[in-house]
């Protein structure tokens, strides 16, 4: 066996020589190293199926002599297993060729080039192939190409896209040195464009050696159950038209450079509402550092949360964290009026360090483990989603996180090295500033009044003078943004969670899940529980019922009633509720509703009144009284899991007049909402 594998090797390189050879000898003054090019580094989509061998063509171009070619490739990690390389026909694969012999930047060549291949055989679902080629000059120059990678997944498998641009990064960090030995090459006598690995090069050089801020993603053992694709960004809206997948998973996309466009998200929530399909966003993917530079606040992360305006380009309001976007609003109006030190805030904080131990809450959801424990292994998390921890648990979550930020700092530093030598400015001191809460706090703090919603960071306060439709979607969201999500899994510091939502109130919902840790980088626990989480996200099924969801009691008296109750009547059950109009003499078996509105403030007539202060503070009560805020909504008065708004003027023309005012907010989303939570 030795001896066929020497003559092989003869053999190849004999041929090798015969080919470079028949360009012609000259004298060359100052060799170079060689380049060698993957000219298929990645099949489409980085996925193959078990039973696809892969051929990897690759290009040489050497200035004398080359000495020897070997390929590799390895599974899983494995042992680099060595594959002969055989010249390739031009014919076989010319598109190949021509973009690899296009790169010559002169017509009269005198290198030395060889068109090769190697063939990797098939593998099973669940693996993960790296390849590369090496070569050596006579003069001993040994340069690698960049290595090139694919999963294998199962095509019976429920179909998944994911977004990963750091997999391809990952893979170039770990070979620039060699990227930069061929660029250089280029630089010194050979006429070969490589341009874009000097951009690559540009654009990686400064972040190389905070590498561990790129872990490695085992997609594999996902590829194991499920048919994965990934994809970067930029072919994001196509593959989602392309693959038609079931879910989606947008990983860890921490980077500026990674955003997903507001168009392809907007495109993205369309496609999910159209095939009740699944949503998936883990760490880093919500991450929104700003820092001045040079007087300028530039973004450091990719942007995704969105904005009240435009709920659907961005990925806050589909994972049921619809307080963020409140965040960014007023972030964008504290820069308008000159407090920009409050827009510098990360809304979401990610690349925090976790040693806790998340335990999971939901076992209808996940199945697989009932704990992750981190605490002799640390991993990133994130912080800015714990405004969604009830109370309870928020007063407990607060001075536990303060005390991490000693301990965080170090992953902190990284990221605003990283971010200094890319951008010349980051935001440490931002974002350790935000562990002390003051975004959250402006959450819980927030007042909505019937006109605007004013917050306060610290001592500055902002107010929002928002339309009448998204300030009542405000409002009711505050009230009931924990009722609209669960949260499946958390730590023991607070900082891990998993994050679930189940919009089986709609025709055309969606389960999404928020992943607060870096899950991918994990390893089968991870992927186990990960698994789970794309079976349950792929699984939506409305909820099946005769009578309509939203079912409210108006509690009014006759004045009231005649003046504007009748017409509210008339408009929920124009957008699909049932509205039942009660006395006050009626209302004591009716005190359990889910759902109950009450018409007049504290002086209204007829027993109404004394409901009212029932509802509402006194100071709520003499804000009634003088006029300064009419609209309320309440929880859990009467029975748990209940809401009451209150409509309340300083007299009956007035709680006409805003009664009318809330109407003008309601719409179909509105509903959705509260049908969301009545069915929760």
């Amino acid at each position: 066996m030795k001896k066929i594998g020497l003559i092989l090797s003869v053999l190849l390189l004999f041929s090798l020589l015969s080919v470079r050879l028949a360009a012609g000898a000259v004298f060359i003054e100052n060799p170079q190293p060689p380049i060698v090019l993957l000219g298929t580094p990645y099949p489409k989509y980085l996925s193959i199926a078990p039973n696809e061998s892969f051929t990897v063509y690759f290009y040489i171009v050497e200035d004398l002599d080359i000495a020897d070619v070997k390929a590799y490739y390895r599974v899983n990690n494995g042992e680099w297993i060595f594959r002969y390389p055989n010249q390739a026909p031009v014919s076989e694969n010319r598109k190949v060729y021509d973009s690899l012999f296009g790169r010559f930047t002169t017509t009269n060549i005198t290198l030395r080039t060889f068109f090769g291949k190697i063939e990797i055989p098939p593998q099973s679902p669940g693996s993960k192939v790296e390849f590369k080629v090496v070569v050596e000059d006579v003069e001993g120059h040994v340069v690698e190409s960049q290595t090139g990678v694919y999963f294998v997944s199962n095509p019976e498998g429920v179909k998944v896209l994911i977004v990963d641009p750091s997999v391809k990064t990952r893979l170039l960090l770990n070979n620039l040195e060699n990227i930069e030995t061929m660029v250089n090459a280029t630089k010194k006598g050979y006429p070969y464009d490589l341009s874009d690995f000097e951009d690559i090069i540009k654009d990686l050089k400064p972040v190389k050696e905070y590498q561990d801020l790129f872990p490695e993603h085992h997609w594999e053992f996902l590829g194991e159950r499920y048919n994965i694709v990934i994809v970067s960004p930029e072919e994001f809206g196509s593959a989602l038209e392309e693959f038609k997948p079931k879910v989606v998973i947008l990983s860890n996309l921490w980077m500026k450079e990674w955003a997903i466009s507001q168009g392809d998200i907007k495109k993205l929530i369309d496609y999910l509402r159209e095939n009740n399909g699944g949503l998936i966003v883990t760490h880093g993917t919500l991450y929104d550092g700003v820092a001045n530079i040079n007087g300028t606040l530039e973004f450091l992360g990719p942007n995704h949360i969105g904005t009240l305006e435009n709920p659907s380009e961005g990925l806050a309001f589909a994972l049921g964290l619809y307080m963020l976007p409140v965040l960014e609003e007023m972030k964008s109006k504290a820069l308008e009026t000159g407090k920009g030190g409050i827009t510098e805030i990360p809304t979401v904080q990610s690349f925090l360090t976790s040693k806790g131990k998340l335990t999971v809450r939901n076992l209808n959801i996940i199945k697989s483990h009932s704990s992750l424990d981190y605490s002799s292994n640390e991993t990133y998390s994130e912080f800015g989603w714990q405004y969604i921890l009830p109370e309870t648990s928020l007063s407990f979550a607060k001075p536990k996180i303060r005390t991490l930020k000693e301990d965080t700092k170090k992953s902190l530093s990284k990221l605003a090295a990283l971010q200094d030598a890319k951008f010349g400015g980051s935001a440490y001191l931002k974002a350790l500033y935000a562990l002390d809460f003051p975004l959250i706090d402006a959450v819980q703090k927030m007042k909505v009044e019937d006109d605007k919603v004013i917050l306060t960071v610290a001592t500055d306060e902002i107010t929002l003078n928002l339309n009448q439709g998204t300030l009542e979607k405000v409002r009711l969201l505050k009230a009931i943004n924990r009722d609209l999500v669960d949260i499946s899994a958390l730590s023991s510091d607070y900082m891990l969670s998993i994050i679930t939502k189940d919009e089986k109130a709609r025709g055309d919902g969606i389960r999404s899940v928020y992943i607060s840790f870096n899950i991918e980088a994990g390893g089968k626990e991870e992927f186990d529980i990960l698994g789970d989480l794309v079976e349950w996200a792929s699984q939506f099924h409305p909820v099946q019922t005769f009578a309509p969801i939203v079912q409210a009691t108006i509690l009014s008296n006759d004045i009231d009633w005649n003046i504007k109750g009748k017409e509210l009547q008339n408009r929920l059950e124009s957008m699909g509720a049932i509205a039942k109009r009660v006395t006050a003499g009626e209302f004591e078996s009716y005190k359990g509703s889910r759902l109950i509105f009450i018409l007049g403030g504290p002086k209204a007539y007829d027993g109404v009144g004394d409901y009212v202060k029932q509802v509402l503070s006194e100071e709520e009560q003499e804000r009634v009284i003088k006029g300064e805020q009419s609209i309320f909504i309440k929880r859990n008065v009467w029975a748990e899991g209940q809401i009451v708004i209150v409509i309340a003027g300083q007299g009956r023309t007035e709680t006409g007049m805003k009664v009318g005012l809330y109407e003008s907010g309601l719409d179909h989303e509105y509903m959705n909402y509260l049908a969301d939570f009545l069915v929760g």
